[in-house]
């Protein structure tokens, strides 16, 4: 494993068919930048109460732009605003306006003037905030301070009847349940470049592992398939493969989300379109808004895309003035920024994520990046080396199939931060801090600064219809837990057994590494689950693996 402090750059030369900048960047070239303002003297921070699922205690608002557009688009979300009302046994709807355009600055002396006024009780204030609008008409800034300490998501649309028909899609989601099993998805994206290879080792693999314990030791994921999926010959099919099911699924995938190529974009337009595409490689065809317009796609579910510009395209990159300070004779890392819009072009929401909330059959929630991606939000410092610290990914995932309302899951990973935020300021009052620990913590905050969540933050995944009388009972707890110990997964009756899709056949890659997983140890059954496949086929391949292995080195004179 490369320890070094240094990160990778998620994002894909469009018209060149190549990842950007794919050499690793040492953070220690960030040391001289100092920490933004953003987060400054905030102000009455909301408590962190009790019951943080309860929208009764918690309460539900909605941010929109000032002025009839404004008007509008609170009009198109009507039944969801009386609905909200309704949880939070309210007598008028909670309502905020704000201009567009605000940076930090702006985003925080608004929210002292008009949000935490203290005026009211922190607990009269909504800690559930929807935003309406794209990034021109509420800011990126904005969002990311009212996500210091509240559940915020955002919904972006480029018709007013889209607004409407996911005001709809959310409240037929409520109370929904489906037939199945849970499903957690990790995808990598095996494209061959450096990013994608140290985001599968350092956060899919880790994030399987530790979620592999989960389901181990708790009952809450006793029942939750996990399944790694994506190989070194990489194709939308293989994602269209577990994602096109009606299980109730989070699916975790990371890759390189699509840019401006040498030439950078013919239009704003064509920018808006396709920037962001989920990228499977030179060879293959990207996932775009087309593509997920329509047709089950984690129907209900939640997709955190790990990938530069994967929620949206902000109006200036936290990233830009470092950029245009490295030595560009070493680096290329600054053609990303032919990816920002051009002087007075306007930022927005990508075409994917919006196409996959409006699709009635698409998820209910998306968490991505709103400006470049790198590796650094998984990797901080302990020490003098980047280690890999998987876990609040991990708990994302965790909390949304486990039935969290989206926001609190997303509030797993938003929280780190605020603790790296504190970290860098007191840093930067501290003389002895060095400055590859503050370049690396800059790099490391403005990282996790990108995530934004999509959609209703008080949404939940649709629950499980109990299995019908006429099944066989499912076996004692005290059973059920002996048995998983000894295999690895839950085992039932074959008449309650789960519907699960067709066994596949692996590629020889991804049977080397089933092979390798199961002679260091994980049970086979476990191992075939989680990539699909049967486990008693598995079982023989792994014992051929091992005959010839040993015939060979008999051949060889070597035994």
């Amino acid at each position: 494993m490369d320890d070094t402090p240094s990160g990778n750059l998620l994002l894909y030369a469009g018209d060149e068919r190549r990842p950007i900048a794919d050499e690793a960047v040492s953070s220690a070239d960030a040391g001289a930048m100092r920490r933004p303002d953003d987060t400054a003297k905030l102000g009455n921070l909301l408590s962190d109460r009790d019951h943080i699922d309860d929208l009764a205690k918690q309460r539900w608002g909605v941010i929109a732009p000032e002025g009839p557009e404004g008007d509008r688009l609170i009009e198109a979300m009507r039944p969801l605003l009386e609905r909200r009302r309704e949880q939070c046994g309210l007598k008028e709807d909670i309502v905020y306006r704000v201009p567009p355009g605000q940076d930090a600055s702006e985003a925080i002396a608004w929210r002292k003037r008009h949000f935490a006024t203290g005026i009211e009780f922190r607990d009269d204030l909504p800690r559930y905030q929807l935003i309406l609008g794209d990034l021109h008409q509420v800011s990126a800034d904005l969002q990311a301070v009212q996500s210091i300490d509240g559940l915020v998501g955002r919904v972006a649309f480029d018709r007013l009847d889209d607004y409407a028909a996911y005001a709809a899609k959310v409240l037929a989601s409520e109370g929904k349940v489906v037939a199945g099993e849970r499903r957690m998805i990790l995808h990598t994206v095996h494209d061959g470049s450096a990013a994608t290879q140290v985001g599968h080792r350092e956060l899919i693999e880790p994030s399987r592992r530790l979620l592999e314990r989960q389901r181990q030791r708790s009952a809450e994921l006793r029942d939750v398939a996990l399944v790694v999926s994506g190989s070194d010959d990489p194709t939308p099919d293989e994602l269209y493969a577990e994602a096109c099911r009606d299980d109730p699924a989070v699916l975790f995938s990371v890759s390189h989300g699509e840019g401006a190529g040498r030439r950078g974009w013919s239009s704003a337009e064509t920018q808006r379109l396709l920037q962001g595409r989920m990228v499977f490689g030179p060879y293959a065809e990207a996932i775009d808004r087309e593509a997920l317009s329509s047709g089950k796609f984690i129907p209900g579910g939640l997709w955190l895309m790990f990938a530069c510009f994967s929620a949206g395209t902000p109006a200036s990159s936290k990233f830009e003035r470092w950029l245009r300070e490295l030595n560009m004779s070493k680096r290329d890392v600054a053609e990303a920024l032919r990816s920002l819009p051009a002087a007075g072009e306007r930022p927005f929401v990508a075409a994917l994520p919006k196409a996959a909330l409006l699709n009635p059959e698409g998820p209910i929630a998306f968490v991505g990046h709103v400006d470049l991606a790198w590796t650094y939000s998984f990797r901080p410092i302990e020490g003098d080396k980047a280690q890999s610290r998987p876990a609040r990914f991990g708990e994302l995932v965790r909390a949304a199939i486990t039935g969290s309302r989206v926001g609190v899951a997303f509030r797993e990973l938003y929280g780190l931060f605020t603790e790296i935020d504190s970290e860098l300021a007191s840093l930067e009052l501290n003389p002895k801090a060095t400055a590859s620990r503050r370049g690396h913590l800059w790099m490391l905050r403005q990282d996790l600064a990108g995530f934004m969540l999509l959609g209703d933050p008080a949404a939940r995944l649709p629950g499980l219809a109990a299995a019908p009388a006429a099944k066989p009972a499912a076996k004692p707890v005290e059973q059920r837990q002996s048995l998983f110990g000894v295999f690895g997964f839950d085992v039932v009756d074959g008449g309650g057994a789960s519907q699960r899709a067709a066994p596949r056949r692996l590629t020889l890659a991804e049977l080397e590494r089933a092979v390798s997983r199961v002679l260091a140890g994980e049970g086979a059954a476990a191992v075939a689950r989680s990539q699909g496949v049967d486990a008693e086929t598995l079982t023989r391949q792994v014992d051929r693996y091992i005959e010839a292995g040993r015939r060979a080195l008999r051949d060889a004179g070597d035994v």
